[in-house]
């Protein structure tokens, strides 16, 4: 079911005026359950197709007002149109759920009145959850305005470049708004299970005294072409997770697009060695992290605990390398993670990532030396 209406004003003067009153369109014999707000920002009008899977995905898990922002701050005019419609969802196990959803279409200067059209749409008294799609930084003064009324704000930085400069922007955001507003990035959500996973090697009985003597770590990844960068940073948030974590300090760095190689001093006072390291794609489509490996010492003898991703058997293969040869500790599966997945988990996630602001602001400062 889907039902649409517009709603379309503009003052005498011609400025954009939006009209905000709708009347009721849902059938009440379908669930009506609202647990949020949900804005969408894009200027990519080719962007709407893969914002509705998401939202098909994402709303039965998590039903909620979409206010969806179509923006094109480059055309003339000054213009902001909106449109009311109700979608029905279906989950995989037969139940419906209802995404009341308001597109507003924004031209020339209407795009900066974005926020003052968004709050009288707002379901009262219910977090409200911004999703930017694109880089927010060339929309500084719109994101400022935003950042004011919402609790999250939900960014990926995967396709980004010039990362030294943007990450820096990032880091100043975060830092400006992080006693009102929870930042989560993509980029860091799908380092979840690798995180998980080098932690299962410190549990009670493993290393986990070791962990603090821990001498090198490598981080392996593929990229599709044109977004090296984009996922060698995640490879940095990975170590820069651990120097948090393990209270390392940094020292120094050289840059390279294919190995990148960092040092740390540990909390003991001794060196740690990082490696950032780009493979030869395996397929068309191969990207991401596909290997960790962790150097520390136990009884005065190097071990190697590594990580593994296996595309085959969809899974991550954790193992132990020693002088007594390879163990493999356990496989755990592994499948890439929706954006309505991501979404869905992060915005469960009960105040802010304080461990992911910390992490990102490792990474931003380990940025400046290589």
């Amino acid at each position: 079911m889907s039902t649409t209406q517009p709603a379309d004003a503009k003052s005498p003067n011609g400025q954009p005026v939006l009209a905000t009153a709708f009347p009721p369109m849902i059938d009440s014999s379908l669930s009506q359950a609202c647990l949020s707000n949900l804005l969408i920002y894009t200027d990519d009008m080719n962007d709407q197709e893969a914002i509705s899977e998401t939202m098909s995905q994402f709303v039965v898990k998590h039903p909620c007002r979409v206010i969806l922002i179509l923006a094109q701050p480059r055309q003339p005019g000054a213009r902001i149109d909106a449109e009311l419609s109700a979608h029905t969802y279906t989950s995989a196990s037969g139940k419906n759920a209802v995404c009341e959803q308001i597109t507003l279409r924004a031209c020339g200067s209407g795009v900066r009145e974005l926020a003052s059209a968004v709050q009288p749409l707002l379901v009262p008294d219910l977090p409200v959850y911004l999703w930017w799609r694109g880089l927010f930084l060339e929309q500084r003064a719109l994101t400022e305005q935003m950042l004011t009324f919402v609790d999250r704000f939900i960014y990926d930085g995967a396709t980004w470049t010039n990362l030294h400069y943007t990450v820096l922007q990032v880091a100043d955001f975060i830092e400006k708004y992080h006693s009102t507003v929870g930042f989560t990035n993509f980029n860091w959500s799908r380092l979840r299970p690798w995180r998980e996973n080098a932690a299962n090697f410190f549990d009670v009985g493993l290393y986990e005294k070791e962990i603090w003597d821990m001498e090198r770590v490598t981080v392996e990844f593929m990229a599709l072409e044109g977004r090296e960068e984009g996922f060698q940073y995640r490879a940095l948030l990975f170590v820069a997770w651990l120097a948090v974590q393990l209270e390392w300090e940094p020292i120094r760095g050289v840059a390279g697009t294919e190995r990148a190689q960092l040092q740390f001093q540990s909390k003991k006072g001794k060196p740690v060695d990082a490696e950032l390291v780009q493979l030869p794609q395996s397929g068309p489509s191969a990207q991401s992290i596909q290997h960790v490996i962790m150097e520390v010492m136990s009884g005065g003898k190097k071990v190697e605990l590594s990580i593994e991703r296996d595309h085959k058997d969809h899974v991550e293969i954790l193992a132990i390398k020693s002088d007594a040869g390879r163990e493999v500790l356990r496989k755990v599966p592994h499948l890439d993670s929706s954006v309505a997945n991501l979404l869905y988990r992060e915005l469960g996630r009960r105040g802010r990532n304080r461990v992911f602001e910390k992490s990102f602001k490792m990474a931003a400062k380990i940025l400046q030396m290589i």
